[in-house]
């Protein structure tokens, strides 16, 4: 009876053990999955902003071309407007000298 006991122990034993490898295996299973999910989300997230990234770029490069095209639209008026009015003192000028030499 007391043999019978001592096995019982021993394949007690021998099932805890082999147990603990069990979770042990399964944990690092696990581990190692967490990690790689981990690295997948920081990759994930590195890509994200990298796109964010290029389109705020992009959107502010439009911005700015946008800008660029209005102020050389009102510089173009402006130098039509100087001219306009430069051709109308030229011939005010051209009017006084004419009139100054009779």
């Amino acid at each position: 009876m007391l043999e019978d006991t001592l096995k019982s122990v021993k394949e007690a034993e021998a099932k805890a053990d082999q147990t603990v490898r069990e979770a042990e295996g399964k944990a690092e299973a696990i581990l190692a999955e967490a990690r790689e999910k981990a690295q997948e989300m920081r990759e994930d997230a590195s890509l994200r902003a990298r796109t964010r990234k290029q389109e705020e770029q992009e959107a502010a490069q439009e911005e700015g071309a946008k800008r660029l095209k209005e102020a050389a639209e009102e510089a173009r008026r402006e130098v039509e407007a100087l001219r306009s009015l430069a051709s109308s003192k030229r011939e005010e000028a051209v009017n006084a000298v004419i009139s100054a030499l009779i």
